[in-house]
């Protein structure tokens, strides 16, 4: 199991946050990250969800030093759920250019080798015929290797044997649709991207599960504000993620883009297009339920950043 972080390999996305947010050698990062999700059993999440099947989950990818319990609520459900196939990651692309980028690569993490859903990926490229292909995007985002080194421990935890995949799709901001107030327009591949993933989750012969993972706000002079965070901004930032975050419960994107297009996503939130994308994948055919809020604030550069953790379940069962 024993893998080097440091050392690059063509056909594989190496893990870049090991020896760093988590540790480098398997038997550490498998202690580390037990002690950091915690001990078997879980305990259900508040709420009378029963035992409804979970269609995705909402997670950070803050610095897993920063937030245990948002990690916690998040990838509880899925460890109350039958592991998956195949899982889509909706990351953000922190360096990405493309609104949506794609790579065929498999992962490698102090954990083993993840196999990416080639097959699939190829089948959305040829399906959407726009460029979707950004490689260098994918190396040293975050977004995509946390939850795959935390899926690998859980999966280790619970005896599962059988390996999984899974399908990287790193979304924008969509910027043009911020400033205009409204969804983005008829020919944005986002529409043929959510359709071809809908019908993959609806006729594929396997199980297949959506992590979206995304912080949320922004905000102080560490990201370029020319003000300094408050007690008073910091409310006024809750106030304003909670009406956002009501859009994404009511499936409502025209006041989704109408909400971030008021102040034009002064906020930065950064999680625009995945939960743009996850809308359209999922409609009215999914209950969103969002069940933490944090904000963590560094008062050494008076600057915030926010994070939710939630899950999508299915409405019928």
């Amino acid at each position: 199991m024993q893998r080097d972080c440091s050392h690059r390999q063509l056909d594989v996305v190496v893990a870049r946050s090991c020896g760093i947010c988590y540790p480098n050698d398997p038997s550490a990062c498998l202690d580390y990250l037990r002690n950091y999700l915690g001990e078997e059993p879980w305990p259900r999440t508040s709420g009378n969800h029963g035992t409804r099947k979970v269609l995705g989950i909402l997670a950070p990818h803050i610095d897993l030093r920063v937030s245990q319990r948002a990690y916690r609520e998040a990838y509880r459900w899925l460890w109350q759920s039958d592991p998956a196939d195949l899982y889509i990651i909706l990351g953000v692309g922190h360096r990405a250019r493309l609104e949506w980028s794609l790579d065929l690569r498999d992962y490698l993490t102090p954990l083993g080798r993840v196999q990416a859903d080639r097959e699939m990926a190829r089948k959305l490229l040829s399906v959407l015929d726009v460029p979707l292909l950004e490689p260098k995007a994918h190396e040293e985002e975050h977004s995509i290797e946390f939850p795959l080194v935390l899926l690998q421990a859980a999966r280790f935890w619970r005896g599962v044997g059988k390996p999984f995949r899974f399908l990287p799709i790193l979304c924008s901001g969509l910027f043009s649709a911020v400033a205009q107030g409204s969804p983005p327009e008829e020919r944005n591949p986002m529409y043929r991207l959510a359709a071809q993933l809908q019908k993959l989750l609806q006729e594929v012969p396997f199980s297949v599960q959506l992590v979206v993972s995304i912080d949320g706000c922004h905000v102080g002079p560490r990201f370029g504000h020319p003000f300094v965070v408050t007690p008073s901004v910091r409310a006024e930032i809750q106030r304003w993620e909670e009406t956002l975050w009501e859009t994404v419960r009511r499936v409502d994107a025209p006041e989704f883009f109408a909400h971030l297009g008021r102040n034009g996503n002064a906020c930065y939130f950064d999680g625009v297009g995945a939960l743009a994308l996850v809308m359209e994948i999922f409609g009215k055919e999914a209950e969103f339920i969002r069940t933490y809020y944090e904000q963590w604030f560094e008062p050494r550069d008076q600057s915030l950043v926010t994070f939710s953790s939630g899950v999508w379940l299915d409405p019928k069962n």
